[in-house]
């Protein structure tokens, strides 16, 4: 048996009654101390998260029970999946990070998350296996750059005080903006959003509302088993 970890929570906030959680699994809560952490215990979880379609799926269930954990609080989530040997060991972790786990939660407390996600029509029709010259390279990056910085100025500017604090991540083909909301600012930044109207050569996808998980100042990792453990 091992415990699976969804999210923390502040323990005076509402708390939510979810009917399944990965697996089909109970969802309940633990309190230490004023810090509540939602989990699962599974019996068996090699069978549950080793396949690709099981692993999948479980994905999908942990993503509910964060959804649903976010409309009546501010969780933050550990990483999936994070599992715990115990509910000891779980109990001793959790007491012994409380002050870093609860200043987060209350830093954090009545936000949601958006993710901006840009895809670049240019740079998915690039040829990446095919060599260029030095000069042409630069180039292209140098373009790149400037119609980011062209974007994120505009984000910015059209979202203006409805976002409290701005991350950024590049990966290979796409650009991400996390836009930290208030959550009574949700409807005002949607609508900011939607003025800003197209931008030439780039696909814009939004995200949200999600938890604030990009914004958390801790490592929720440390000592957390995040292998699934094989049965036997």
């Amino acid at each position: 048996m091992a415990i699976l970890l969804y999210c923390l929570t502040i323990a005076d906030a509402a708390q939510v009654e979810v009917a399944h959680g990965i697996c089909d699994s109970a969802v309940r809560t633990l309190q230490v101390g004023r810090v509540r952490i939602y989990i699962s215990e599974l019996i068996d979880p090699e069978a549950c998260l080793r396949s690709g379609n099981s692993l999948r799926q479980a994905g999908v269930q942990f993503s509910q029970v964060l959804r649903e954990v976010l409309a009546l609080s501010t969780p933050i989530p550990f990483p999936f999946p994070a599992l715990m040997e115990s509910e000891e060991a779980l109990e001793n972790l959790v007491a012994a990070r409380e002050p870093q786990y609860l200043a987060e939660l209350q830093r954090l407390s009545g936000t949601v998350q958006y993710e901006i996600t840009a895809i670049f029509e240019s740079e998915q029709q690039t040829d990446t296996a095919t060599p260029v010259k030095g000069s042409e390279y630069l180039q292209r990056r140098q373009a790149h750059s400037s119609r980011l910085s062209a974007l994120d100025e505009k984000l910015r500017r059209v979202a203006g005080d409805s976002v409290r604090q701005w991350r950024a991540r590049q990966e290979r083909k796409t650009h991400h903006w996390f836009a930290l909301v208030p959550s009574g600012q949700r409807e005002k930044f949607l609508e900011q959003l939607r003025s800003a109207g197209p931008s030439e050569g780039v696909r814009l996808r939004l995200r949200g509302p999600l938890p604030p998980d990009e914004f958390v100042q801790l490592d929720t990792r440390a000592d957390l088993r995040l292998e699934i453990p094989a049965s036997g």
